[in-house]
């Protein structure tokens, strides 16, 4: 999920709904959050979407701007978006609190991150330029795995590690390369994968984002902006907060720092990495 801004022709155009009862629903609920939330009904417009069934609009207020959140019932399960969340909040990180909710028609109002992503923000040419951000995005990290519980998220167990490395050969190899997976090449693949997971399972587990990286950790100036200094660490001009963690799970606690450090949206030399990455460890 990203709260950033959409290009300019999707945020301008009409919301197109499916079902007009649907629309009826979501014009019903809002209308009774309208006076309580001091909404606009009249600004709301498109957000984003991400790869699923929800999307999310953005709608004016008193007292800033706030997301909407659609997402049909019987295709999506926000059950974990709103636990997760919640779990998040505790741990002292800046995710949307969830101000109203349509459990049954799945419509949840939301508080905005901000409309510019980390990964919109950084300067590509630079790595040291964004090391503030990496450092707050380790603080983040560092929090959400203190506050790690077993029994409370689903297990990063086996099964579910094996089934996301099958990815790999079914969509990249297959379908993207259009090649053949003979014997040799599947037995090549089955033994990297049972000593990828075998020593994924050796580390101790905390809690798991499973998509830890910058187009998911928006640029809060606002919230920035309320946050009191305090003497140990100088008041911050943009606060990170946290999108798309509704998959979390409890697992590894490499993985995360992988996900950030490792990006499929954008690489940084060796040395950058690893001096992140060792901070992240001596903070661990």
């Amino acid at each position: 999920m990203s709260q950033a801004a959409s290009p300019a022709s999707s945020l301008s155009a009409p919301i197109v709904w499916a079902q007009a009862q649907r629309q009826a629903d979501f014009q019903a609920w809002l209308e009774t959050l309208a006076t309580r939330h001091q909404l606009n009904p009249r600004s709301l417009r498109m957000a984003s979407a991400d790869a699923s069934f929800r999307r999310y609009f953005r709608i004016d207020s008193a007292l800033g701007t706030r997301i909407i959140m659609d997402a049909p019932p019987d295709k999506e399960d926000c059950a974990a978006f709103v636990k997760v969340a919640g779990l998040m909040r505790a741990a002292q990180l800046h995710a949307p609190e969830i101000l109203a909710r349509d459990e049954m028609n799945g419509f949840m109002l939301l508080s905005d991150l901000g409309q510019q992503t980390m990964l919109q923000a950084m300067n590509r040419e630079h790595a040291q330029a964004n090391q503030g951000w990496y450092l707050q995005a380790v603080e983040m990290l560092i929090a959400w795995q203190l506050a790690s519980r077993p029994g409370v998220l689903p297990a990063y167990d086996e099964a579910l590690l094996r089934r996301e490395l099958e990815l790999f050969p079914e969509w990249y190899l297959a379908q993207y390369r259009s090649l053949s997976i003979d014997a040799d090449t599947r037995r090549t693949l089955d033994n990297a994968f049972a000593r990828i997971i075998k020593d994924n399972l050796a580390w101790p587990s905390v809690y798991v984002h499973r998509d830890f990286m910058p187009r998911n950790l928006m640029l809060d100036k606002v919230a920035a902006a309320l946050t009191p200094a305090c003497a140990a660490m100088p008041k911050p001009a943009v606060q990170l907060g946290v999108l798309d963690f509704q998959d979390a799970v409890y697992g590894p606690i490499t993985y995360d720092i992988a996900s950030l450090m490792r990006d499929a949206f954008i690489s940084w030399e060796e040395e950058f990495c690893l001096d992140i990455t060792v901070r992240y460890w001596e903070k661990a």
